[in-house]
């Protein structure tokens, strides 16, 4: 039995609008109800606002004027930080529904991928944690299917200037928030070769490609590049030092682990029956791709070639890396909208195959919804400590009620104490949840990497003979050797075991020194 080639309906679009919709209630509920602080890296972001600038050490400048755009609106709270993130997300799922149904013409199909995409782990995430992959993921979707649009060669109907321009305004949006988004000309330009040498191009494609390609790229890169001019190109360094490798040993048997980690990782965050459908429906795709049609317009072709294209060879780079250094597992997150793309395909195919039973569709279909649900509810759930993967971003909020005290009862004027850490994260994290939202420093009393919080002015400048308070991570014995140097007087470690919601949260050290002498430790060349 043939399936005939989807038509459409208006049915698909109210479907596609409950999806949508109700992907972002569960988002904005997640957030709103204040089931998880925010990330390290959310606070981080959120500092930055308080300080423009054109451009931050390891981003662009996006993802603080989002920040800075819904906190005008909710305020500096968890939900002005992330909704960004949450509204993000749905234009993500409305641009794969978008893109499937009006550009590709496939509208059945679109359901399939939009449902996919709703339920993947690391898109849901992406979807309330104020990242700058989110607006990255959105600008390299919708440039997607804007390259799909301005690549096609259908006899009679020819390609306007539209695609090429929002191709521009993609590149440039994605770069401000990621640098990752040049990569996305790379695999433009094989695709389009490919198609080129298979006689599938339109006329003046690449005339026009090569304008928005760079024009976008300019507008993007400007601000950055004024940003490092002025302060030694640190950000194009620490991209450099990531590139090339950092943390762990670089010989080969001892990344057998870690590699098998961010393969389980990957396999994780796709879920692992999304992560098999891709995988089938790569098998298809890629057979096609490989042979194509020459002359003649073939959607099918166009497809399988652009999702392969724009999911593998990335994808693979990145995972593979991890046998040769430290990677992290949503450093493959660009590819996980066109992931959902192949995953919704094979879906669309099992769904429709022959004899397909009402049961096997229900059991899919519900059990996927569950797996997503239980992913919002899990920070309620009384795990231990070791099986618990949102434990670490529970209990800054207390941590920060708990510095509050101290600073109100160990010192003789409260008004007289910063906060610091030797961790960038902890800085910031005690930036937003400390009473009054104050400045906060990243001191240099360990072995670290640099940070933003490095560019900035230190409490040398204007607090000498201040008082502060020290956080470090876990509970540890502290080496002070350092902080003496910086204080007449040091206390003892301070263990402390934060809760939220009335479970366990992150385990703190806690200092509390006297006295700044004006001593701030500077180390340079760490990226």
């Amino acid at each position: 039995m043939t399936m005939p080639r989807d038509t459409y309906t208006p049915r698909l679009d109210v479907l596609a609008f409950f999806i949508i919709f109700a992907s972002f209630a569960v988002r904005y509920w997640f957030v709103a109800s204040g089931q998880l602080n925010l990330v390290q890296d959310e606070a981080q972001y959120w500092d930055w606002i308080r300080r423009p600038q054109l451009s931050y050490y390891s981003k662009g400048p996006l993802i603080a004027w989002v920040i800075t755009l819904w906190t005008q609106i909710f305020g500096n709270t968890e939900l002005g930080v992330r909704f960004g993130s949450i509204i993000g997300m749905t234009g993500i799922q409305a641009a794969l529904y978008i893109g499937v149904s009006r550009v590709w013409r496939e509208y059945r199909l679109a359901i399939f991928v939009l449902f996919a995409a709703a339920t993947m782990p690391m898109l849901n995430a992406l979807g309330i944690l104020a990242t700058t992959d989110c607006p990255l993921i959105f600008c390299w979707t919708v440039a997607f299917f804007a390259l799909a649009a301005a690549t096609r060669n259908e006899p009679d109907r020819p390609v306007s200037n539209i695609p090429f321009i929002v191709l521009g305004v993609c590149m440039a949006v994605g770069i401000l928030a990621k640098y990752m988004m040049l990569t996305f000309i790379a695999l433009a330009v094989i695709h389009a070769l490919i198609l080129q040498c298979r006689g599938q191009m339109p006329e003046r494609f690449w005339t026009r490609f090569v304008v928005a390609a760079i024009a976008g790229s300019v507008v993007g890169l400007t601000p950055i590049i004024l940003w490092n001019m002025s302060n030694d190109w640190v950000a194009y360094k620490h991209v450099a030092k990531l590139t090339s490798g950092v943390g762990g040993s670089d010989w080969l048997p001892d990344r057998i682990g870690p590699f098998f980690e961010m393969l389980g990782a990957q396999i994780g965050l796709l879920a692992p029956w999304w992560a098999w459908f891709l995988a089938i429906a790569s098998v298809g795709a890629m057979r096609k791709a490989w042979v194509g049609p020459v002359g003649r317009f073939d959607a099918d072709y166009r497809r399988d070639l652009m999702t392969m294209l724009f999911f593998w060879p990335l994808w693979t780079i990145i995972t593979f890396k991890a046998l040769f250094s430290k990677v992290e597992a949503n450093w493959t997150a660009v590819t996980f909208s066109v992931g959902a793309v192949l995953a919704g395909m094979a879906l669309k195919a099992w769904w429709d195959a022959p004899n397909r039973r009402t049961r096997g569709r229900a059991v899919l279909t519900s059990s996927a919804v569950a797996l997503t649900l239980a992913i919002f509810v899990s920070p309620l759930l009384p795990l231990p400590d070791s099986m618990n993967p949102t434990l670490r971003l529970k209990g800054w909020a207390d941590l920060g009620r708990k510095v509050d005290e101290i600073i109100r009862t160990e010192f003789d004027d409260p008004a007289k104490v910063f906060a610091m850490s030797d961790n960038y994260g902890f800085t910031s994290e005690l930036a937003f949840y400390l009473e009054g939202q104050p400045l906060t420093y990243c001191t240099w009393t360990e072995n670290r990497r640099m940070n933003q919080y490095d560019l900035w002015p230190s409490p040398a400048e204007d607090k000498i003979g201040w008082d502060a308070v020290m956080i470090r991570k876990r509970f540890t014995s502290a080496n002070v050797r350092g902080l003496k140097k910086m204080f007449a007087h040091v206390s003892d470690p301070i263990h402390y075991q934060s809760s939220f919601n009335g479970g366990e949260g992150r385990k703190f050290t806690i200092i509390v020194c006297k006295g700044f002498t004006g001593f701030w430790p500077r180390h340079e060349g760490k990226f």
